[in-house]
């Protein structure tokens, strides 16, 4: 597969008003105890999308701590399953919000939920110390057109998770793929500022799907597969959010807690594995101080300050990235 990047300044973007997912997404579950057929659905498809398979009671945990979250922001009331929005204003930028701490960690670890991920990767499964949380009320952000490989460079063989933790009708904006894209590279335009938006003619305008997503249901999603997040034209907010898995046994990223750095490395407390002093340079992919915008490596050890917690993705004794961490 050709990685590289696009580099064309004068294309036209893609906004997510030209996206029109006309197409089905299709259920994997009779794939699910067969890893080789299900691997060669993802790789040809880009997805893996999953019906009820996530223990429900974990799932009605994890929404009700959302909401709770979200009656703190004015937004919805903690005992209203339904999540309906009441009006309060929404300022954006909480998605990796400290406020929400814990609530994936603690619902992709469930046991019967780390089986289903085990049959997913085909190996024991932890979850990648990387989380987006969305209480998206209407009218709304919604993400753009992209892909997230591009942006987590070096964290091999995990696969994104998405989950909605209240019913996600198409009227409520849940995530549309761009099936069968994955194949074919990255799209995103470096010849534009960040995020790199992706041309408009580079996705043909007929490999748009989606569906109506309930709580239990996991979509996986290729790292090359472009996707973005629907307009919420409903009542309701979309409560749901973003993570990743990977190996338990040979994990890519890890989190870990800066120690001391330098103007070309970094030492970090790693938990479990003790302490990493790793190689820092101008193609390490930096963003240790907000998680949606990389930072020259110029400067590096000046904004890069011990006791930050930071996700370390690794190539041997070199920083691949260096990424602000979500808790989980």
């Amino acid at each position: 597969m050709t990685v590289a990047a696009l580099n064309r300044p004068e294309a036209e973007d893609i906004k997510v008003a030209d996206v029109r997912p006309d197409r089905e997404l299709e259920s994997c579950n009779h794939l699910l105890d067969d890893h080789a057929a299900l691997e060669r659905f993802y790789d040809e498809n880009g997805y893996i999308l999953l019906r009820g398979v996530f223990d429900q009671a974990s799932v009605a945990e994890a929404r009700d701590a959302m909401l709770r979250v979200a009656e703190k922001l004015g937004l919805a009331r903690a005992d209203d399953p339904e999540g309906k929005y009441t009006g309060g204003a929404f300022d954006g930028g909480m998605e990796e919000s400290d406020i929400y701490s814990g609530i994936a960690a603690r619902l992709i670890e469930h046991p019967a939920n780390l089986a289903v991920m085990e049959k997913v990767l085909g190996e024991p499964a932890c979850a990648v110390p990387i989380v987006q949380y969305r209480t998206y009320p209407p009218n709304g952000p919604t993400t753009v057109v992209h892909q997230d490989g591009f942006y987590s460079p070096g964290i091999q063989d995990y696969k994104p998770v998405w989950i909605t933790l209240t019913p996600c009708t198409r009227e409520m904006g849940g995530l549309a793929l761009a099936v069968g894209q994955n194949k074919r590279g990255y799209f995103h335009n470096t010849a534009k500022p960040a995020p790199y938006p992706i041309p408009r003619d580079a996705i043909p305008d007929d490999a748009w799907a989606t569906t109506d997503y309930m709580p239990g249901d996991v979509l996986i999603v290729n790292p090359f597969t472009p996707h973005c997040g629907m307009p919420n034209r409903s009542d309701r907010l979309r409560i749901s959010f973003d993570s990743r898995v990977q190996s338990a046994a040979n994990p890519s990223a890890i989190a870990a807690t800066v120690k001391a750095v330098t103007p070309d490395s970094i030492t970090v407390d790693a938990g479990a594995r003790g302490e990493l002093t790793v190689k820092v340079d101008a193609d390490t992919f930096i963003r240790v101080l907000h998680p949606g915008k990389r930072e020259p490596f110029e400067g590096f050890a000046d904004y890069t300050v011990p006791g930050m917690r930071l996700v370390v993705v690794r190539d041997g004794d070199r920083a691949v990235m260096l990424r602000k961490a979500s808790e989980g």
